[in-house]
């Protein structure tokens, strides 16, 4: 029926993608380098975006996007640091779920994006990025961490697939 929407489709016919990333910032920490850290992961504005810091002795630090546009970035850091593999593996549980992803905070602070799967090896803690999606969550992780062979992406989704499903 013309003009009804279609579950798990917004308006426009398109899936929707919503990020958050989060980060706590301890009493020793320089919150501005935590930020900043934040922005090699996902580029926000702290003006423009939905931006959040909960007080308290430990800060947290919460920003929430909307759509794909701000994981761009990160799906070209995790093809020019060859960690497509390594990304899908953390990304995608062995039911198929999308799993937050974790990242040193430290190697953020120096621009460098390192996935952690254990919150034991980023002494300072971790940079948590938790991506919903309603499509399907094999779709998302063949667009933003497909699958290698020989270190090459095979069978990546395009961006029409993340949009619209496969058709």
């Amino acid at each position: 029926m013309p003009g009804e929407e279609v579950p798990g489709l917004g308006s426009d016919g398109k899936f929707s993608i919503r990020l958050i990333l989060e980060a706590e910032v301890y009493p020793t920490e320089d919150e501005k380098k935590v930020i900043q850290a934040m922005k090699t992961i996902v580029p926000f504005s702290e003006e423009l975006d939905d931006f959040e810091i909960q007080e308290g002795e430990i800060k947290v630090i919460r920003v929430t996007k909307d759509g794909y546009e701000p994981l761009s970035k990160l799906r070209n850091s995790f093809r020019s640091n060859r960690i497509l593999d390594t990304a899908r593996n953390l990304l995608i549980s062995k039911r198929g779920d999308i799993r937050p992803l974790r990242f040193h905070k430290q190697a953020a602070i120096v621009g460098r994006v390192s996935l952690v799967d254990n919150e034991e090896f980023s002494p300072l803690g971790v940079i948590v990025l938790r991506i919903y999606y309603d499509g399907d969550p094999l779709i998302l992780a063949d667009w933003l961490t497909p699958r290698t062979e020989r270190g090459k992406p095979v069978n990546e989704a395009t961006l029409q697939d993340l949009l619209y499903g496969r058709g």
